[in-house]
């Protein structure tokens, strides 16, 4: 009777540990951004950590390892980093998760300043982030591919209208809204402060009249707000994945394209350049007609005027 009671208790021992092995295992797979609370036989609740992921997926992969592959693929295949890129969530801001013993980091968003050190990130959330740049750091316009535009997006209907040449879906997608980024972007009297938590170092960018006043701790200079740097400009969409360490974030790969943007068109005013030509057929006189020939001389200069 002894070896029945202990094995009987072995038996619901075993079970207890492989029913909380299974809650674990679920959320490591799963991804819960809170903690989970896994029932024991005995009606209690034990409540296991999350593992830091930010998003669960059905076919059991976290966005660490997704992360980890797609970082490691991009030298070789674009094509497959894409497709792997694209299956982070689109969560509106800057997302960190564990793999191994390296914190991956990834964030859609739009170019607020870009310098040669680092790039200002504006999220759709309204959130800023410095992301910092390196030799290493790789930049590809993804403007010509579907599966790119899909992993800076976020969205297969956006990287579709954006085929289509509809960048709106795309530009309001990243940036939150398109009304929303313009503000941040327009060339008025614009300050972001942005904190580096634990490190001490506040960068602060500051926009007048277009052009861009950078301090980053004791160094200060200043530099057009829509100046291309490291392939990266004010203004453009962008997906950033990499690494963060030392409390900071370091960019490995960065997906751009060019957003939305309202503009005129030109072509209406040269059209009215056009009715100088009607003037010959007013002639009745033939011998009229090469002096009025010579009047169109005028009209491609006002042409290129207008180009």
């Amino acid at each position: 009777m002894g070896r029945n009671r202990r094995g009987r208790a072995g038996r619901r021992s075993t079970k207890l540990k492989a029913g909380l092995g299974i809650g674990a295992a679920v959320v490591v797979g799963g991804g819960a951004i809170g903690a989970v609370a896994v029932a024991t036989s005995s009606g209690s609740a034990v409540t296991a950590a999350s593992a830091g992921y930010s998003r669960s997926y059905s076919h059991g992969s976290n966005q660490g390892a997704i992360l980890n592959a797609a970082l490691a693929d991009y030298s070789w295949s674009h094509a497959r980093a894409f497709t792997l890129f694209s299956e982070l969530a689109n969560t509106k801001r800057e997302t960190e998760m564990w793999h191994g013993r390296t914190e991956f980091a990834f964030e859609r968003g739009r170019v607020v300043l870009a310098t040669r050190q680092f790039v200002l990130i504006r999220a759709a959330n309204g959130t800023f982030n410095v992301w910092w740049l390196s030799k290493g750091t790789k930049v590809t316009n993804v403007a010509a591919s579907q599966t790119g535009t899909t992993a800076l997006t976020g969205s297969s209907a956006a990287a579709t209208a954006a085929m289509a040449g509809q960048m709106t879906p795309a530009t309001a997608t990243v940036t939150g809204s398109t009304a929303a980024a313009q503000k941040v972007l327009a060339p008025t009297s614009t300050t972001v402060s942005v904190n580096i938590a634990g490190t001490g170092v506040t960068v602060t960018v500051t926009v007048t009249s277009n052009v861009a006043t950078v301090q980053q701790g004791h160094t200060r200079w200043r530099q057009p707000a829509t100046t291309a740097a490291a392939g990266l400009q004010r203004g453009d969409l962008v997906f950033i994945a990499g690494t963060r360490a030392d409390r900071a974030l370091h960019a490995k790969v960065i997906l751009i394209e060019k957003a939305a943007t309202t503009t005129t068109t030109p072509t209406a005013t040269p059209s009215a350049s056009m009715t100088p030509t009607t003037t010959p057929t007013t002639t009745t006189t033939p011998t009229v007609a090469p002096t009025a020939a010579v009047t169109p001389s005028s009209t491609p200069s006002a042409m290129g005027t207008h180009s």
